[in-house]
């Protein structure tokens, strides 16, 4: 309540020196903003906890962070009319203090000029002293030449005879006249001289105190600015004062935000907290579902590969024996001395098996072509492959696309290969009969695996080989 007290009392005083010093009303700050009345006397946080208590984690976040923002935005706005003041009372003070210097230059003005005074005030009258003198010696030297002509004129005869017959020569009478005529002359002259100094005196007085009254002026002049000066700085020393008021109850202000923002600060930590336990619980509960989930997924992988080795173990079991069965097929064909292409027959006794056809396909792997010149079939590695027609063997040999393979030529144009074979049974100008074993199943040059490459050209070209034989 004492601060409260204090603030409000601050308030009014600033009010009023405005009033009396600017003329204008001034804008007395609210203290505590309205806005921070949620946060006043409770705990951090605690004044969230019953309006929000139903938001979503993100609307209470906002919420809190734009009260936060708005309260930094007016804490700011108090900073800078903090700011404001304190360069307003800057340049008052650098004012006053040129006022000061100001000041004291006019009391040293002041001072010289007393100094000059007192020297004037002394030489006039010194100089009135002198006119005095001078009056008083003209005065004598006037009456001493009006007694001497006054005797002269009143004793003239009897002392031009008295002259004339006292002197003893000619010469002598010549000089007396000389030496009276010189006296008269030096009255004159010596009067003349007096006259002079005491009207140079009298001059010399009268600019002396033309030049005192002169500095009269100037002093009562340097005594007026000084005191407007005085005034000047005893009213910029008044708004000083409004400044300082404004400026402490600015700062009150600024620490009343700068509370309330560590208290929003510590509600968001809360918030942040409570979504954090929240989302620690969430993860929790998700691994616990995840654990009960991976080992309901590892039972049912476990017994889905005992299932699947058991099937893989009845496969390879009937592999096995389909491949045993592949194996042995070849031991049931019958050689012949066919040459008809029309009863061509299949080259891979026992397997029917095919993985591509004829024709146009996406190569299965890099290097293989993308137009399929015949029919890959089977194959159990090491089966038996035979001629599918009487002929005469005209290549047995190795490529890097082909690998191990065999081409006969049957006759009418009609050519037969057998490629990607581990091994070759034959040579170039073998005579083969249909049903001969001529090579076993391998997977050289370009292969994905074990099979044999089957193809057929009539005159050259290749064409489907389904067109002359069939799986039976």
């Amino acid at each position: 309540m004492g601060r409260q007290r204090k603030r409000i009392y601050r308030a009014v005083v600033f009010a009023a020196a405005s009033a009396l010093f600017l003329g204008t009303a001034a804008r007395v700050p609210a203290g505590v903003s309205a806005e921070a009345a949620m946060f006043a006397g409770q705990p951090a946080g605690a004044a969230y906890g019953a309006l929000l208590f139903a938001q979503s984690y993100e609307e209470k976040l906002r919420e809190a962070e734009e009260k936060r923002q708005e309260l930094e935005r007016k804490k700011n706005e108090i900073a800078n009319q903090i700011q404001d003041n304190e360069q307003k009372k800057s340049d008052l003070l650098a004012y006053i203090e040129q006022l000061d210097i100001q000041i004291l230059d006019l009391n040293d003005e002041i001072d010289a000029l007393d100094e000059e005074i007192a020297e004037a005030e002394k030489e006039l009258e010194m100089t009135r002293f002198a006119l005095a003198e001078a009056e008083k010696t003209e005065e004598v030297q006037y009456e001493a030449m009006k007694r001497r002509i006054q005797y002269m004129y009143e004793n003239g005869e009897s002392s031009v005879l008295e002259l004339f017959f006292g002197a003893t020569s000619l010469s002598e009478l010549l000089n007396r006249l000389e030496y009276q005529k010189k006296i008269t002359e030096y009255d004159k002259q010596l009067l003349a001289s007096y006259t002079e100094a005491k009207l140079a005196v009298g001059q010399q007085k009268q600019q002396l105190e033309a030049e005192l009254e002169n500095l009269g002026v100037m002093r009562e002049t340097a005594e007026f600015n000084m005191d407007t000066l005085q005034k000047l700085s005893a009213d910029k020393s008044a708004e000083i004062q409004i400044y300082l008021a404004q400026i402490e109850m600015d700062e009150e202000t600024f620490a009343d935000y700068a509370e309330q923002i560590v208290r929003a600060d510590a509600s968001i930590e809360e918030i942040k907290e409570e979504e954090r336990r929240r989302i620690e619980e969430e993860e929790r509960r998700r691994k616990e579902e995840e654990e009960r989930k991976r080992k309901e997924e590892e039972e049912r992988k476990k017994k889905a590969e005992e299932a699947a080795k058991a099937a893989q173990a009845a496969k390879d079991a009937a592999e096995k024996e389909s491949d045993a069965k592949r194996l042995a097929a070849a031991d049931s064909v019958v050689e012949k001395d066919e040459t008809d292409p029309d009863k061509m027959i299949w080259p891979l006794p026992g397997d029917g098996r095919i993985y591509a056809y004829f024709g146009w396909r996406k190569a299965p792997i890099a290097g293989a072509s993308t137009y399929h010149r015949g029919l890959d079939i089977g194959g159990v590695y090491g089966a038996r492959i035979v001629a599918s027609l009487s002929g005469t063997v005209i290549e047995a040999t190795y490529n890097a696309s082909r690998g191990n393979y065999v081409a006969i030529d049957h006759g009418g144009g009609i050519v037969t290969y057998y490629m990607h074979c581990s091994k070759l049974l034959v040579k170039v100008g073998d005579k083969v009969r249909q049903g001969t074993v001529i090579a076993l199943i391998g997977s050289t040059g370009i292969s994905t695996g074990p099979h044999v490459h089957f193809s057929v050209t009539e005159n050259g070209n290749y064409v489907d080989p389904l067109k002359y034989v069939s799986y039976n």
